[in-house]
C-alpha cells in the first residue's frame, strides 16, 4: 500500500562505516570499550522480562494511564538488548544467541531472526536502495508514520526471501508462529483478564513506531558524507533512558562495541568528529 521511498539516482548516500569514514580502528583506544562486567550482561537481560512484570502488576492495580510509559521503557530495554545480541557483543555463544533471539522477540511479538538479518545488512549497506530497515530515513515524516503498521511484515518478507540458512528460517519460522500463538492466546484469556490482551495489542501497535524511532530520528536528514549518515545525541538524562540507543552514529561506526559502552565510546571520538567539523546534537 506505501511503498518505501528510494533515494533519487541524482544522489546516492555514501556508504557508513568506520573505513568509509576515515575512523581510527576499535584497537587504536583502550580496550575497555568492549568489556561488560557479568553483572551488567545480566541486568541488561533482565529488563525485558522486568518490565512486563511490571506491565502485569501495574494492569492488575488499574494504573493504565501508566501502561503506555511502561510499554515504551519495555520496547526500549528490548530493543537495546537484542541490538548486543545481533551483534554478537551481549557475550551469549551461538546456541545461546538463537534462543535469546527467539525468546526475546517473541515477547514483543516479532521475530528476533528477521531483526538480526535486516539489521546486520543495514549495517552493511546503510541506507542504499535495498535497505528495507533504514529506508524511512529517506522520506519524510509522514511517509515513517503512515508505512507503520507494514514496516514489520515486510521486513519479515525479505528476511525469509533472503535468509539462505535453514536453521535460521526455522528459527524465523517458530518465531512468528509463536507469536500469532500468543496473540491468540491473549484473546483466549480475555474470560479471565484482558490484560494480556491489551499488552498484544500495545506489543502490536508500538511495533509501527519503529521506521520513525530506529529510522526516520536516528538517520535524520542524512547528508553527502559519511558521518553524516547518522546522527548522535549526547546529553546526561536522555542517551540514559533510551540506553544509549541515541549514540547512533557511534554504534555505526563500531557496532561491536556494546551499548553499556557507547557513551564512554563517544568521548573518545569527539576530537575525531570535532576534526571533521560534526556537532552532535545535546539533549537533556
Amino acid at each position: 500500500m506505501f511503498a518505501f521511498i528510494a533515494a533519487p539516482r541524482s544522489f546516492l548516500f555514501p556508504s557508513l562505516s568506520r573505513r568509509s569514514a576515515g575512523m581510527p580502528q576499535l584497537g587504536s583506544f583502550d580496550d575497555d570499550l568492549l568489556a561488560v562486567a557479568a553483572w551488567q550482561r545480566i541486568a541488561l537481560a533482565a529488563l525485558p522480562a522486568l518490565t512486563l512484570a511490571v506491565f502485569a502488576v501495574a494492569y492488575a492495580q488499574g494504573c493504565y494511564l501508566a501502561l503506555p510509559l511502561v510499554m515504551l521503557m519495555h520496547f526500549v530495554f528490548t530493543v537495546a538488548y537484542l541490538h548486543d545480541v545481533a551483534h554478537g557483543s551481549a557475550g551469549l555463544d551461538a546456541r545461546a544467541t538463537h534462543w535469546v533471539l527467539f525468546i526475546v522477540s517473541v515477547l514483543v511479538l516479532q521475530s528476533g531472526h528477521a531483526f538480526r538479518y535486516t539489521h546486520l545488512h543495514h549495517h552493511a549497506h546503510c541506507l542504499e536502495d535495498d535497505d528495507l530497515e533504514g529506508a524511512p530515513a529517506r522520506g519524510g515524516l509522514l511517509c515513517a508514520l503512515l508505512i507503520g503498521p507494514l514496516y514489520l511484515p515486510r521486513l519479515w518478507r525479505e528476511s525469509w526471501r533472503k535468509i539462505r540458512a535453514q536453521r535460521d528460517r526455522r528459527w524465523m519460522a517458530a518465531e512468528l508462529a509463536s507469536a500469532l500463538a500468543l496473540a491468540l492466546l491473549a484473546l483466549w484469556a480475555t474470560r479471565w483478564s484482558k490484560g494480556p490482551l491489551v499488552y498484544a495489542g500495545m506489543a502490536w501497535i508500538g511495533g509501527w513506531l519503529y521506521p520513525l524511532a530506529t529510522a526516520y530520528l536516528p538517520h535524520y536528514k542524512p547528508g553527502s558524507k559519511p558521518l553524516e549518515q547518522a546522527r548522535t545525541m549526547r546529553g546526561a538524562i536522555v542517551p540514559a533512558l533510551f540506553m544509549n540507543l541515541t549514540y547512533h552514529l557511534e554504534h555505526h561506526l563500531y557496532p561491536q562495541v556494546p551499548s553499556m559502552n557507547l557513551r564512554r565510546l563517544s568521548h573518545r571520538l569527539d576530537p575525531h568528529f570535532a576534526a571533521r567539523g560534526l556537532r552532535p546534537t545535546q539533549v537533556v
